[in-house]
This record gives C-alpha cells, sequence and structure tokens, in this order.
C-alpha cells in the first residue's frame, strides 16, 4: 500500500474532526469516554477506538506504514462470503487476488486480565450539558472465557428485563412509573474478545437529581437479587430474547457480519449453533443465583454534571451577540438613521465582548 504524507496529513485532519463531532462535542460519548478510561484498569477496553486526541496528534506516516505491514496481511484476516454465489468462482478470485500476499509473523496477544475490584469508585465528570447523565456499570463475564458457560446468557435475559423495550423494567418503573427518569436503559453483550461490563444509563427529570436516580437504579438490580423474576415475565422475556436472535438470521448482510466478528475469537460454532439454546432454557433461579454469585455490589458510578441553567445562559449570552449585531448592521444599510447606527453598533460590539466574557465565566465554573 502507498502511503503519502500530503493524503496522511488530510486524513489526519479528517480524524480529529471526527473525533470533535462525535465525541468531543457531545457531553454524553465525552462522559461515557471517561467512564470506560476510569473502568478499567488494564483493558484494552479503556482506550477508545479512535484514539485520544494526543495520539492522533502524535501519529506519523511511519506509524501506519509500520502498523499496516504488522497486522494487514492475508494470515490475519477472515474474508466472508454470503448469499447466493459461485463457491468455486469466489475461490478462484481469492486465490488470485490473495494468493500472492505474503504472510507476517503475527505475535500472540499479551493477557489483559482485569486486576480485582476492591470497591465502588466514582468519576464526577464536569462539561457544558443540557441534562445530567448518569452512568453505572459492573463488570461482567463474557462467552469467551466465562467460568459458568449459562452466565452470559443469564446477563442477556437480565439486560432484557431491565430495558427490553417499553416494558422492560427500568422504562416501567423509573419513566413511567415514578417518574425519576426522562430515559433509562440497559446495554450489555456476550460476544467481545474481553470481559466487558453491564451498563445502566439514565437522565433524571428536572424534579429528580442525580442521588435519586441512583437510588432508583440499584434498587432495581437489589430487587432482582432478593425477589424471584415472576415465571410470567420471564418467559415473556424469554420470547423476546429467543425471538431477536432468530429474526437476527433473517439478514444475510447480518449473518456475514457475525461470522467476520465471532471466528477471529473462537467463538463462530458455539454461538450459531447454542445461542437460542441456553437463553430458551434458562430458569428464574438462574438469574438469582447469577445476581448471588456476582454480587453487582462492588459497582462503578459515574455523573455527567452541568450548573442548573448553564447552557440557557450561554445561549442567551451568545443571541444577545448576534441579535444585536444583526440590528446594527441592519440600520446601517437600510432603514435606521446614521445617528443611531452609531450607537448601536458600539453597543453590539459591547454586549458581543460582554458575552464572551460571561461565556468564559460559565464555562471556568462548569470545570472546575
Amino acid at each position: 500500500m502507498h502511503l503519502t504524507e500530503e493524503e496522511f496529513r488530510k486524513e489526519r485532519a479528517v480524524v480529529q474532526e471526527e473525533r470533535r463531532l462525535r465525541t468531543e462535542d457531545k457531553p454524553q460519548s465525552l462522559t461515557y469516554e471517561q467512564f470506560s478510561a476510569a473502568a478499567y484498569r488494564a483493558s484494552p477496553y479503556r482506550n477508545p477506538v479512535i484514539g485520544w486526541m494526543s495520539d492522533l496528534e502524535a501519529l506519523e506516516l511511519a506509524d501506519l506504514q509500520d502498523w499496516y505491514r504488522r497486522w494487514y496481511s492475508p494470515n490475519n484476516a477472515v474474508l466472508v462470503v454470503a448469499g447466493d454465489v459461485d463457491s468455486k468462482e469466489v475461490l478462484r478470485l481469492v486465490r488470485r487476488y490473495f494468493g500472492p500476499l505474503e504472510s507476517e509473523p503475527i505475535p500472540a496477544p499479551k493477557p489483559r486480565q482485569e486486576p480485582e475490584q476492591m470497591g465502588a469508585n466514582r468519576i464526577l465528570v464536569k462539561v457544558p450539558a443540557r441534562q445530567p447523565y448518569l452512568l453505572i456499570g459492573f463488570k461482567t463475564p463474557v462467552l469467551n472465557g466465562a467460568e459458568r458457560d449459562w452466565e452470559p446468557y443469564a446477563l442477556e435475559m437480565l439486560e432484557a428485563i431491565l430495558a427490553g423495550g417499553d416494558s422492560g423494567r427500568l422504562p416501567s418503573n423509573l419513566v413511567r412509573g415514578a417518574k425519576i427518569a426522562a430515559s433509562a436503559d440497559a446495554d450489555y453483550s456476550a460476544y467481545t474478545r474481553l470481559p466487558g461490563m453491564l451498563v445502566l444509563d439514565a437522565v433524571p427529570t428536572p424534579d429528580n437529581g442525580m442521588a435519586a436516580l441512583e437510588h432508583a437504579l440499584l434498587a432495581e438490580i437489589e430487587k432482582l437479587k432478593t425477589e424471584l423474576v415472576s415465571e410470567d415475565e420471564l418467559a415473556r422475556v424469554r420470547a423476546q430474547v429467543v425471538a431477536s436472535k432468530i429474526f437476527e438470521r433473517d439478514s444475510v448482510h447480518y449473518q456475514a457480519l457475525q461470522i467476520g466478528l465471532l471466528d477471529p475469537i473462537c467463538l463462530l460454532v458455539r454461538t450459531m449453533t447454542t445461542t437460542v439454546g441456553p437463553a430458551s432454557d434458562l430458569a428464574v433461579h438462574n438469574i438469582s443465583s447469577m445476581l448471588e454469585n456476582r454480587g453487582l455490589d462492588s459497582r462503578w458510578a459515574y455523573y455527567l454534571a452541568a450548573s442548573p441553567g448553564a447552557p440557557d445562559q450561554r445561549v442567551f449570552a451568545g443571541a444577545w451577540f448576534v441579535g444585536l449585531m444583526i440590528i446594527g448592521l441592519v440600520g446601517m444599510n437600510l432603514v435606521i438613521p446614521r445617528f443611531f447606527c452609531r450607537v448601536l453598533c458600539p453597543l453590539g460590539a459591547f454586549l458581543g465582548w460582554l458575552s464572551r466574557f460571561a461565556w468564559w465565566r460559565i464555562d471556568r465554573d462548569l470545570t472546575k
């Protein structure tokens, strides 16, 4: 692959702008990035896929060339072809285009085992935001390396019980019921290379604070530990999970994607043939047993908190500047006499400076 310095610099600028757009300018994305960086101590999941801005700024063309040479080789690739194709013709094309490529020695990945967590940890992220945002994460096993084969499936069921559509417990009890949360969700994936987390995230309603929201979320977890899920609820959730697994296979594209993702971590045959079975066989006691054994008490809680009304002050200050400058320009060019222009234009400039000063004060207070 031929890489030039000019193309590299252009593409690096594109990636930097993408990071600003998708992460740094989005309070919830920025908080989740900080959340992951603090939650994981040894796992590479603590680093964002796109990289930190300092990584991008320090990136050189030689780094790309070395990465491409080391990892982009045929013995480190999985080629998936799905659909109504001629397998002999596909193999002929594969040998033609990939056969001449030389292999590269691929170093075995070093173990990245997370150290045992000794207790709850918290981080407070202060950035300008319209709403506070809460994240709670619990360290969990995945199919690749779980001590109990059924446990990741129980976690999938737990995710569905908590946030499986509008009938999930979080939207039912916290959003529509107690009206503590404006939104509440849960997320877990059993199909990663390394252990991950069950993550709960929520936004409080204007009348409720972060402490009440955290208490309500943890109360839902405690309820699952002390009270068995009813057979009716489990049957409904089980049907949702099993149906979702079956419907996924209706898409040829998704089947190919799953093969490409699961084959490198040695989960392809196991998950493609048995995913539906364990989920359909799980009983009530499996979920309670998993929660008892896991504990889910060494928790990670993370907040995004903005000063009340801070975003509105910023908008207000900017609106003053823009509005008065427009009045000044219209008056200077159209209908307002020159005398008023001489008053409005300096006034607009002064208030524009004042708005920038107010904006700076707000940013300073939010980042203390």
